[in-house]
């Protein structure tokens, strides 16, 4: 751990008060509830008309770190690492833009979304955590705006809008074409399709970790997480990924989800 990190941490807890909130979380609109999730509280609350949350850890950091959850935010919290970040001071958030389909419209949402939890405190580099479809949005984001990415952890994730599979065309590229007003075609060599524009998340050298079911039949690896490695291959900038022969789309994550919750640990120290 950098000394930085390591201060950070030391701070919070001689402030006496190791579970005192570090960010303004009583400047969230008055409208909001809190839940219990997870062991842990949630402030749910509506963002331009979208559905959020943010979860406050036991015991912050000190430094406003925090995860977001792009999509599924109920599934396999304890596999994907969420909880064990929250164990280790990360705040959590989530806010829900999939019906935009991660479009420019939709991405310029989570932007606006991202800025105002800064505003209350939180980092503004943040861990992408992207399951599933989940991974196209983290992509679309770190490609955006690389500035704001501390991480990226991808779990069965789809990157590509052109993906020829068959049940790819139906179940979510029909969505694609709508949202951002591209054809199949056009998304082939779009930058705006997250496999043709992997450059600023080689270039801002976010580290990336990516977990794969190589028998998956709804996000197929050939045309998925495999462009992206062989594309930032050619870029110079290898990425760490877990293949699991004879794995299929779910479960995701990990029994032990200690490796994933590492990963973040260590790129947020570096970065």
């Amino acid at each position: 751990m950098k000394k930085s990190g390591f201060l950070a941490m030391a701070l919070s807890l001689l402030a006496g008060g190791c579970c005192t909130s570090q960010i303004k979380l009583e400047k969230l609109p008055d409208q909001q509830k809190v839940v219990l999730w997870h062991g842990y509280k949630r402030h749910d609350f509506v963002f331009e008309g979208h559905k959020a949350f943010i979860v406050e850890p036991e015991c912050p950091a000190g430094d406003g770190r925090w995860s977001w959850c792009a999509i599924w935010p109920e599934a396999f919290v304890e596999r994907v690492g969420i909880t064990g970040l929250l164990k280790n001071g990360y705040y959590h958030a989530h806010i829900d833009v999939l019906p935009t389909a991660a479009s420019p419209a939709g991405v310029a949402v989570m932007k606006r979304f991202h800025d105002y939890l800064v505003s209350l405190g939180l980092t503004q580099k943040v861990n992408l955590i992207g399951m599933s479809w989940g991974g196209f949005f983290s992509l679309r984001y770190a490609e955006t705006y690389p500035g704001d990415v501390a991480a990226i952890y991808l779990d069965a994730p789809v990157c590509n809008a052109a993906d020829p599979d068959a049940f790819a065309q139906k179940s979510r590229c029909v969505t694609m074409r709508r949202e951002f007003q591209l054809t199949q075609e056009e998304f082939e060599t779009s930058l705006l399709n997250p496999v043709n524009n992997l450059a600023p998340i080689a270039e801002a050298k976010i580290p990336v970790l990516a977990l794969t079911g190589e028998d998956d039949l709804a996000v197929r690896v050939s045309s998925n997480i495999n462009l992206v490695v062989e594309r930032l291959n050619s870029l110079d900038y290898p990425i760490e990924v877990i293949r699991r022969p004879m794995w299929g789309h779910h479960p995701h994550g990990m029994d032990d989800a200690a490796k994933i919750v590492k990963f973040h640990q260590d790129a947020r120290e570096q970065r």
